[in-house]
């Protein structure tokens, strides 16, 4: 049973530049923003208080990512209700892609590959072969992990995101989970 969506952002390809580019600059602001007061911690772990969005303010392909986002996340919910996404940026190096893990607080999670070098994400059951422009998203309960192909130099560059919904937010409230401050609306598009 396929339980995610997988589609290609053509754009993000051809304009693979422009996007890597945008995606140094989003980390150097992450950098001067977090990185020194927090010991250079990494984007991704740091991911709990920040919303890459605001992070690509002045980068129109970045604008029109994040709003064909919004719009996939919505298709994916089927729904009207209200949601929530944050996004956050993972820059790594070979040593650093991120081993089994899943994101057991949320009720969907996903990625876009912007320069995913030769890499798959693996999960229990299936695998997706990381190219660049894919949207995955699917159950944010999925164990997951990167696996390097094939050695690559440089940053392998994705951009995660978490959605919520009200029922999701209440139950965490309850179980004593901190509130996440990177979550924004995910407006509804008619």
């Amino acid at each position: 049973m396929k339980n995610y969506l997988l589609k290609n952002l053509s754009y993000v390809k051809d304009n693979k530049e422009e996007f890597v580019r945008g995606a140094h600059l989003a980390h150097e602001r992450f950098m001067f923003t977090y990185g020194k007061p927090f010991n250079q911690m990494s984007s991704t772990w740091f991911y709990r208080y920040y919303n890459i969005t605001t992070l690509t303010f002045g980068l129109p392909l970045y604008f029109k990512l994040f709003v064909d986002l919004q719009k996939i996340i919505r298709e994916y919910a089927n729904n009207d209700d209200p949601l929530w996404y944050q996004s956050w940026l993972n820059f790594h190096d070979q040593n650093e892609v991120l081993d089994w893990h899943s994101h057991p607080d949320c009720l969907f999670h996903g990625y876009i590959s912007i320069d995913p070098k030769d890499t798959e994400t693996e999960f229990k059951n299936y695998s997706i072969t990381n190219e660049i422009g894919n949207l995955y998203i699917g159950d944010a309960g999925l164990v997951h992990r990167v696996n390097v192909l094939s050695p690559f130099e440089g940053a392998r560059i994705t951009i995660a995101f978490d959605v919520q919904n009200e029922d999701n937010l209440r139950k965490n409230a309850k179980n004593d989970i901190d509130v996440n401050t990177g979550f924004m609306p995910v407006p509804i598009w008619k």
